[in-house]
């Protein structure tokens, strides 16, 4: 059997590489001083380049930060998108909600929802941008998840919209609100496995299809 072969064009380019070091660099910076502290001095200093080799890639730092956003964002959307159309909803729940817990409350996650938080009162147009970033990257996703589940007569949920808010309110719990306010360390894999299971268990009982006596 002839294996494929990766091609130049599947290799990232200097310019993709060079740009996933700007985005690593700027997002250990807005971690350490927080957003309002960072700048783009700042970052090129951390980078070892000059500011306009920065400026060629990001216009602002607000620029760059929503590029970090994008990038979270866009991996729990890709999560949606793997679990769409499967034919056990229940199962397909399960492991989405599990993966989907564990991104949601790394470290890297968390600290990033505490950077909104922290910028979104002098900010608000920051947060208004994390808002619309998460809805078009990984709230479309989910709910088109529901909607391709509710369509196929798994689950009944007329309004997919309220059924994904449901879902992910249930998955969540107080837990990710206790790692934003540093109420709680890092969840183990049992406390995890548990919470999505639960949160699987309530959502089936109220959206799913009763079977007909």
């Amino acid at each position: 059997m002839e294996m494929p072969t990766k091609t130049l064009r599947d290799a990232p380019t200097f310019r993709d590489q060079r740009r996933e070091r700007i985005v690593h660099v700027a997002r250990s910076v807005f971690y350490e001083v927080g957003y309002a502290g960072a700048s783009m001095s700042m970052i090129s200093s951390r980078l070892g380049g000059s500011k306009a080799t920065l400026y060629a890639y990001f216009n602002s730092k607000e620029d760059l930060f929503e590029a970090i956003i994008r990038e979270q964002c866009g991996q729990i959307g890709d999560l949606f998108l793997a679990h769409t159309g499967t034919d056990d909803l229940r199962t397909t729940l399960t492991v989405m909600g599990r993966e989907l817990l564990t991104a949601i409350m790394s470290d890297e996650a968390i600290r990033t929802f505490q950077l909104i938080v922290e910028e979104s009162y002098r900010n608000p147009q920051l947060a208004e941008m994390f808002h619309n970033v998460i809805q078009s990257q990984g709230g479309s996703n989910l709910t088109s998840l529901l909607q391709a589940a509710h369509d196929k007569g798994q689950i009944n949920a007329p309004n997919v919209h309220e059924a994904a808010v449901v879902l992910k309110s249930l998955i969540f719990a107080d837990c990710h609100f206790k790692r934003i306010m540093n109420l709680a360390a890092q969840p183990t894999e049992e406390y995890l496995t548990r919470q999505v299971d639960l949160a699987v268990d309530v959502f089936m009982a109220y959206y799913g299809v009763k079977a007909e006596a």
